[in-house]
């Protein structure tokens, strides 16, 4: 191998160790496995994905070819040309194959400044409008709680709304579906939590917490109002030590899938003219670890 083709070589191993040297590259190319050709200049390298790292290999028919030049190659390494960048926004990297495979490869070489920590929250927090009249304070969402969510760098997964979905924006199916459909209703929005979750989950990112609603009667954790004139078993709308349909119907597919440790909390929601903002949010805080 001579000096040119030596540094190539030299520079493709750097790339090699920096993916195989992240925590996350084993969950971004898990069951991928493929063979990667790099021509660079003309000169063909070769890489395996064996869907737990990458490594070099002897020559092999790929099922995936990138070309680029020996500048673009140096650029990447030094880091004055992201790879993923290269590969997609400026088309210094020309690749044959699925665009699949080139996301996949891409992926393994991203970086940037995420925590890759996430809250999944109760639709109403950032969106108030699916609550009844006179149901917060607040004009749209409670900026201090979301404020508070924001800046504790978390990224924030609005739940679907529940209600909404089966009841409709201001509820006047309320009282048509009870019981068994409305929890079947509630437990089809759950389940689109929950695969969510297991989706972030498998690759790799902290699941900070669920966030409910206190005391709604689908969104409260540990209590709720009304549960039972919304199930339509009862006519009682005194706040009951319970939680709400839709955070039960979350915990049994949990449960189900033998999830147990993610924290799963309610806040009190802010009526008009109620005080007790600041001990809410600091209880929020208490939660995030904030």
């Amino acid at each position: 191998m001579n000096s040119t083709n030596l540094a190539t070589n030299n520079n493709l191993n750097i790339l090699l160790d920096k993916a195989n040297a992240s925590p996350i590259t084993p969950l971004r190319i898990k069951d991928w496995q493929q063979i990667i050709k790099w021509e660079v200049d003309g000169e063909a390298f070769y890489w395996e994905s064996d869907g737990i790292q990458l490594k070099n290999i002897s020559p092999a028919k790929p099922g995936f070819v990138l070309k680029c030049s020996k500048d673009t190659l140096e650029r990447i390494v030094q880091g004055k040309l992201p790879f993923f960048i290269g590969l997609w926004g400026t088309n210094d990297i020309a690749f044959e194959g699925s665009f699949s495979d080139a996301y996949r490869l891409g992926y393994v070489f991203l970086s940037d400044n995420r925590k890759r920590r996430v809250i999944f929250i109760s639709h109403c927090w950032l969106n108030i409008n699916t609550r009844f009249p006179e149901g917060c304070s607040f004009e749209g969402a409670n900026t201090p709680l979301i404020k508070t969510l924001l800046d504790s760098g978390l990224g924030i997964i609005q739940m679907p709304c529940p209600e909404y979905q089966c009841l409709g924006l201001e509820k006047y199916r309320y009282g048509e579906i009870v019981h068994e459909e409305l929890r079947a209703c509630f437990r089809r929005s759950a389940q689109l939590v929950l695969n969510q979750i297991k989706d972030y989950r498998e690759l790799g990112f902290t699941i900070v917490g669920i966030l409910g609603m206190n005391p709604s009667p689908s969104c409260g954790v540990g209590i709720s109002k009304g549960k039972g004139t919304m199930l339509g078993t009862d006519r009682d709308t005194s706040e009951k030590q319970e939680s709400g349909i839709f955070i039960e119907e979350l915990q049994k597919l949990l449960t189900a899938e033998g999830i147990s440790d993610i924290n799963i909390f309610g806040v009190r929601r802010l009526m008009i003219g109620e005080s007790g903002l600041e001990e809410r949010i600091e209880y929020l805080k208490s939660q995030i670890n904030v």
